[in-house]
């Protein structure tokens, strides 16, 4: 049960980032990319802290490369890279064709 509250979290987290967080490349597309299938990241020592990831998403949906543009605790960088890189998203669309993008998504850990 627990497993599946955190993944929900993970889920409305980046929702909530694609509504509040400007995209990277906003300007680039008239659809903003929407997740399809989200993996919440592992915190095996319950630690606290926040970290912000930027996804590179191609015109299939496919996370093609992220990073960490912001972390309050290195420990949690591998853990929400390898989470992320799992994500599949529906693409972001510029004139009805779908198209890549680069977004920041953040995650906060809690004990």
């Amino acid at each position: 049960m627990k497993k599946f509250k955190t993944a929900i979290n993970a889920f409305l987290l980046a929702a909530l980032a694609f509504t509040l967080l400007p995209a990277l490349n906003a300007n680039d597309w008239d659809e903003q990319p929407s997740v399809k299938k989200s993996v919440a990241p592992n915190n095996p020592k319950k630690l606290e802290g926040m970290v912000m990831a930027t996804i590179n998403i191609d015109e299939k949906g496919f996370v093609v490369g992220a990073e960490i543009s912001k972390s309050t605790d290195a420990a949690l960088d591998s853990e929400v890279l390898d989470a992320v890189k799992q994500w599949r998203f529906n693409p972001a669309k510029k004139g009805g064709s779908a198209i890549s993008c680069k977004i920041n998504v953040p995650f906060k850990f809690k004990s």
